[in-house]
C-alpha cells in the first residue's frame, strides 16, 4: 500500500489482497464515465471499495464518443489467485435521457436460472453489491452532467471459464458472476469455505430437491455416482467444515440430509471432531481403538498397538479384516457418526449416512 492510502497494481507482499470482479465493473464503468465527461483518454482510476479501503485500477482498451465510451480492467486475485485472475472486465457506457442507470451483463457474464441467489431467475448474475458500486461511480463521474445511462459488463473469456467455477451447479449460465461484497479479495479462508457452501444450500432450499446431499469432497461425489448413480452436480461439498455445515442446514430449514463420506473423515466426527482438518487434531485410530475395544474387551495389546500404529485407516480396516471384526467394528462406527451428526443438529433432521473405504468400498448404510 502507498502512503496515500491506495492499493496499487503492482503487489509484493505474502499476503497480497486482489480485488473482486465487481470492484474491476466498477472501476470500467467509472472510467468510461470519465472519458465521455472529459473527452479523453483515462489511464487509472481511484474507487474506495465497500470495506473502505481504496484501490487504484490501470485501465485498458479505452475508446470514447460524445455519448458513450469502453474500456476494461485486468482482474486481480491476490496471493491465492482462482480461475479469473488476469482475465479482463469490459464495461461500456452509453448515456441515456432516463434518469436512472440501467445494468446488463454482455458476453461471458452468467444468467441466473435457479432461485436462491442474490439476483432474480432471469437476470444477469451481477450481485447487488457491485451493482451499487459501479451505480455510483458513475454518478459520481457524471457529476449530474448527464440524467442516466446504460452499462453492460462483459468478460470475453467468462463462458468458458464457468465450466471450472460453481456456476453451472448453482444455475448460472453462459457465464460467470460478477461478485464481491468488500470489494477486495482476500486469501482462500474460513469464512469464504462457509460463505460458499452457503449460497449452494440457498440454491438447495430452493428448488424441489427432497434431500440435501453432503460430501466432504471429491471422493463423496464419486463414490455416489459410481454406486448410487446421483449426479455430481447435486451435492454439496462441506470440505473439513462438516459440523458448521450441518448447523447451516438446521438454520436453513433443511428436513432431510444424504451425508456420504470416506471413513478417513468422517471417523473424526464419530469423536466428536467438528473440524476434520490434520491440524485441528487427528486421532482417527485412538477413536477406532475405542469402539473395538467397546466391542471386544478382551482385545489384546498386540491388536491396540498394531491398529495405534497405522498412518492411514484403510491399513486399520485390513487388520480388522484379517481379524474378522471388520463389519462389526464399522457399524459401531458409523452409527457413532449418525450419533453425532443428530447430537449436533438437535435432532431436527433425518440423517441418512454413507460411508466407504477407496480399498473396501461401502463400510456402512444407516
Amino acid at each position: 500500500m502507498s502512503e496515500n492510502g491506495f492499493f496499487l497494481e503492482k503487489h509484493s507482499g505474502k499476503e497480497d489482497l486482489g480485488w473482486t470482479t465487481g470492484t474491476c465493473a466498477a472501476a470500467a464503468s467509472a472510467a468510461c464515465a470519465a472519458m465521455i465527461v472529459k473527452q479523453e483518454y483515462i489511464p487509472l482510476v481511484f474507487l474506495t471499495t465497500p470495506s473502505g479501503k481504496k484501490v487504484a485500477l490501470e485501465i485498458f482498451d479505452g475508446h470514447f464518443s460524445n455519448n458513450d465510451a469502453t474500456c476494461s480492467v485486468i482482474k486481480f486475485s491476490g496471493s491465492d489467485p482462482d480461475v479469473t485472475n488476469g482475465i479482463k472486465v469490459f464495461s461500456h457506457v452509453e448515456v441515456s435521457d432516463n434518469s436512472c442507470i440501467e445494468i446488463c451483463g454482455g458476453e461471458g457474464v452468467g444468467i441466473v436460472s435457479k432461485a436462491g441467489l442474490d439476483q432474480k431467475v432471469g437476470e444477469y448474475a451481477i450481485n447487488s453489491v457491485p451493482r451499487k458500486m459501479i451505480r455510483e461511480a458513475v454518478r459520481s463521474e457524471f457529476m449530474n452532467k448527464f440524467p442516466g445511462a446504460k452499462i453492460t459488463i462483459s468478460i470475453p473469456e467468462g463462458k468458458a471459464l464457468a465450466q471450472r467455477t460453481f456456476n453451472p451447479k448453482l444455475g448460472i449460465l453462459n457465464g460467470i458472476s460478477v461478485l464481491g461484497t468488500s470489494g477486495l479479495v482476500k486469501p482462500m479462508s474460513q469464512e469464504a469455505i462457509l460463505q460458499t457452501i452457503a449460497v449452494e444450500m440457498n440454491v438447495f432450499t430452493q428448488s424441489k430437491e427432497e434431500r440435501l446431499i453432503l460430501v466432504p469432497g471429491n471422493y463423496g461425489k464419486d463414490f455416489l455416482f459410481s454406486e448410487f448413480g446421483i449426479s455430481l452436480d447435486k451435492a454439496v461439498e462441506t470440505s473439513n467444515f462438516i459440523y458448521d455445515s450441518l448447523v447451516m442446514a438446521k438454520e436453513k430449514g433443511v428436513k432431510k440430509i444424504l451425508f456420504c463420506g470416506h471413513i478417513g473423515k468422517l471417523i473424526k466426527v464419530a469423536g466428536g471432531i467438528k473440524n476434520t482438518h490434520s491440524k485441528y487434531g487427528d486421532h482417527r485410530m485412538e477413536i477406532l481403538w475405542k469402539a473395538i475395544r467397546a466391542l471386544f474387551p478382551q482385545a489384546s495389546l498386540e491388536l491396540e498397538d498394531k491398529i495405534l500404529s497405522c498412518i492411514s485407516t484403510d491399513a486399520a480396516l485390513q487388520i480388522l479384516e484379517e481379524k474378522c471384526i471388520l463389519k462389526s467394528v464399522m457399524k459401531k462406527i458409523c452409527e457413532e457418526i449418525l450419533m453425532q451428526m443428530q447430537v449436533w443438529t438437535d435432532f431436527k433432521i433425518e440423517i441418512e449416512l454413507i460411508v466407504f473405504s477407496n480399498k473396501f468400498g461401502l463400510l456402512g448404510h444407516l
